[in-house]
């Protein structure tokens, strides 16, 4: 009879780690392999504590602590798409505001001689949403599309609980001459109401698959991402940033 269950103690501590690390941005990854681990610990421990080992308890503690590091990771990731979006927003405002010009440079006019003031520019994408499937270039090439949402099938138990699944295909392409990071591009998506859908994790599936990573010159790069819209919905909206670049916006009907 087996007089120690050391995987239980294992599948606690390493579960406990996974919890805190997946809930750091950019650590999410190393928390989700630390609950796979502390489950695997855990059945393991439980496994030996049926053959009469001790601490079942703990066993059973290990597995679910390694359960909620696997969903503490997805927390991690949500974390990490928002810092990267609300940084990629104040550099392109820091950008816009870098490239007026400067009163030294040009005095103004006398009050009599001073132009009217021009209109903005429309900038669809920018200024006024494209349809799904439309592709927007930016000004150093890289290109970003969404595609027309249509129906998704989810696989995971928990993801077959939404009411309305639809799936968005990402796509990145690098128009430029050099190497373009991408920084988890994750659209925002909203029905005709203004609320903004759910997105739904389906780990058996690998949603979201989301692009990270160098995308080469000439190369492009796609993701997909699903949401779980409220019944009755026939047109959607969506924002999404490929980058440290502004958001382009997205409308269409779905299906």
């Amino acid at each position: 009879m087996p007089t120690s269950n050391s995987l239980a103690v294992s599948a606690a501590i390493v579960g406990g780690i996974g919890i805190l690390v997946g809930l750091v941005p950019l650590l999410f990854w190393l928390g989700f392999i630390l609950g796979l681990t502390a489950i695997g610990l855990g059945i393991g421990a439980i496994v030996r504590a049926s053959k009469g080992a001790p601490q079942k308890t703990l066993s059973i503690v290990g597995t679910v602590l390694g359960v909620l590091a696997l969903v503490a990771s997805v927390g991690g990731l949500v974390l990490t798409a928002l810092v990267f979006d609300g940084t990629a927003d104040r550099r392109a405002q820091e950008r816009r505001q870098q490239s007026r010009p400067s009163d030294d440079l040009f005095p103004s006019r006398p009050p009599s001689a001073s132009p009217k003031p021009a209109k903005p520019s429309q900038v669809p994408g920018l200024t006024s949403p494209l349809s799904f499937g439309e592709t927007f270039t930016y000004d150093n090439g890289v290109k970003v599309s969404l595609s027309a949402p249509k129906e998704y099938e989810p696989k995971g138990l928990i993801a077959r609980e939404s009411k309305n699944p639809i799936q968005i295909t990402v796509t990145v392409t690098n128009g430029s001459a050099e190497p373009y990071e991408v920084l988890f591009p994750m659209p925002s998506v909203r029905d005709e109401r203004g609320e903004t859908a759910k997105v739904i994790y389906d780990g058996s599936a690998g949603v979201p698959k989301v692009i990270r990573g160098s995308v080469m010159p000439g190369q492009s790069a796609s993701g997909v991402v699903a949401f779980d819209l409220p019944d009755g919905t026939k047109n959607v909206t969506a924002d999404i940033s490929p980058g440290l670049l502004p958001s382009v916006k997205f409308a269409g009907p779905v299906g």
